[in-house]
């Protein structure tokens, strides 16, 4: 029998290892300022340009990402008024970009929207993503760009000196999930 002591501090021990489990499991709670965004705006010169990553199996993830991407690109705009700035979703969330899902997304359309028009922002969306809900470029409003693939329209801005802020990014095995059981990731 143990020791009502070590009992006790074992239990704790056990419960705060649950705990960071748990923690873990979720996503991380986005700072106020990204990382890589305090990072560019302690740079001397502007950076060739900024390109946000976004790669989530949430479908309804840029309602929530949208907003925070936008903030961070206002900051880069404040410290590097003429910096060129792009935007890569090549998840489950770029679905929420198509016209079709416009009138339950309007906040977002109207966000990117006005990123594109207003601040000159490029929006991209995955081809072989969007294809594997039958989607082509015919089915994104004219603010979204539609790149064959995400991850070499990343590459591309890369190759170009773009400095790339990771919003959020997939897995080897979360992206493999997405193109071999893509049914378990995309509503109708």
């Amino acid at each position: 029998m143990l020791n009502p002591t070590v009992t006790r501090l074992r239990n704790r021990f056990l419960l705060l290892i649950f705990a960071l489990c748990s923690m873990a499991a979720k996503a991380e709670p986005l700072p106020d300022v990204h990382p890589q965004v305090d990072v560019i705006l302690s740079e001397a010169a502007a950076p060739d340009g900024v390109v946000f990553d976004i790669e989530t199996l949430d479908a309804n993830a840029l309602n929530t990402l949208a907003p925070y991407v936008r903030k961070q690109i206002h900051l880069i705009r404040e410290r590097f008024p003429d910096v060129d700035i792009a935007v890569v979703s090549h998840g489950a969330e770029e679905f929420a970009l198509q016209k079709q899902a416009q009138s339950d997304n309007a906040a977002l359309h109207d966000t990117f929207s006005q990123l594109t028009q207003s601040d000159g922002v490029s929006i991209h969306v995955c081809g072989a993503v969007g294809g594997l809900k039958g989607l082509s470029r015919e089915d994104f409003p004219d603010f979204v760009s539609y790149s064959e693939s995400g991850m070499a329209q990343l590459n591309d801005y890369k190759a170009l000196g773009y400095q790339v802020v990771i919003i959020r990014q997939l897995s080897d095995s979360d992206r493999k999930a997405l193109f071999d059981t893509p049914e378990k990731f995309i509503q109708p």
